[in-house]
């Protein structure tokens, strides 16, 4: 019997975090899914890893010899055979009803692409505004034109993600929102679903410091909404695990501010007059 769901993940040096994610699929009430890890040729022990899951899980595992989140994810749609595919990064988590709401919300509700909420796996009032305004803009988005994913999270019927092609290889960050625009000038909007939530890492924030970060989404969210697509190298926006084990040198908050001032102001000089 085919699995409902074909969750698909893309690896890289995740030894650290994989086992976590694969630890909350394991505790899923309903196990109507596989998981296909799509690894970037890790040098830890990721794929070590995972295959000690697949005696737990209907879970393969399969190297490629590219760094590249949408061809990793690309590679994993091919192999899927379930009637709709989920897309999880290695750092995120979810409840142990997940896939039984998803399952129940798709049976009831008509559509092709659904955009689980997103909400930080460490929060304080700072990370809830953040997150809630995220989510609101998100969901809103999907009516005006021009809407937007809620990261690398999200839910395709099979044949549909097949139709539009799957996830754009050519560009170097926010494939996740073109894939979403793609879907749109097909005439599909994605649901948004207030009460089916994945959990997000904040390990990106602990690495580089809030401000940098949320820095960098300004830069990416102006770049988008002006070229429609992000092709180019224009802030460091790496992938993988052993990132975020790296140690950084310490700054203060007022170099970090005026380093990150200073490269938004050649980022916007070469946006409005090139």
């Amino acid at each position: 019997m085919k699995p409902f769901f074909s969750i698909v993940i893309p690896t890289l040096n995740e030894e650290h975090f994989l086992p976590l994610v694969l630890s909350d699929l394991e505790r899923q009430k309903e196990k109507n899914f596989e998981v296909i890890i799509i690894d970037g040729a890790s040098v830890d022990k990721t794929r070590e890893i995972a295959k000690e899951f697949s005696n737990r899980l209907s879970l393969t595992t399969h190297e490629v010899n590219k760094h590249n989140v949408s061809y990793q994810r690309n590679v994993g749609a091919k192999k899927a055979e379930g009637a709709f595919i989920i897309f999880l990064d290695a750092d995120s988590h979810i409840a142990p009803t997940f896939t039984k709401k998803l399952h129940s919300y798709i049976l009831h509700t008509r559509g092709l692409i659904f955009l689980p909420a997103i909400a930080p796996e460490e929060s304080n009032s700072q990370t809830k505004v953040v997150f809630n305004f995220t989510n609101f803009i998100v969901e809103m988005s999907q009516s005006v034109g021009k809407p937007f994913s809620s990261g690398g999270s999200m839910i395709f019927e099979r044949c549909f993600f097949d139709l539009i092609g799957g996830f754009p290889e050519d560009v170097y960050m926010s494939e996740d929102h073109q894939i979403i625009q793609k879907a749109y000038k097909y005439g599909v909007k994605a649901r948004f679903m207030r009460g089916i939530k994945v959990r997000v890492s904040m390990r990106r924030m602990k690495k580089e410091g809030e401000l940098k970060v949320l820095y960098k989404y300004l830069l990416t969210a102006a770049q988008f909404l002006i070229k429609g697509k992000i092709d180019k190298k224009i802030i460091e926006y790496q992938m993988g695990g052993h990132f975020y084990l790296q140690k950084e040198k310490n700054k203060s908050v007022e170099d970090k501010a005026q380093e990150y001032l200073n490269e938004a102001k050649r980022f916007f000089r070469k946006i409005f007059y090139q």
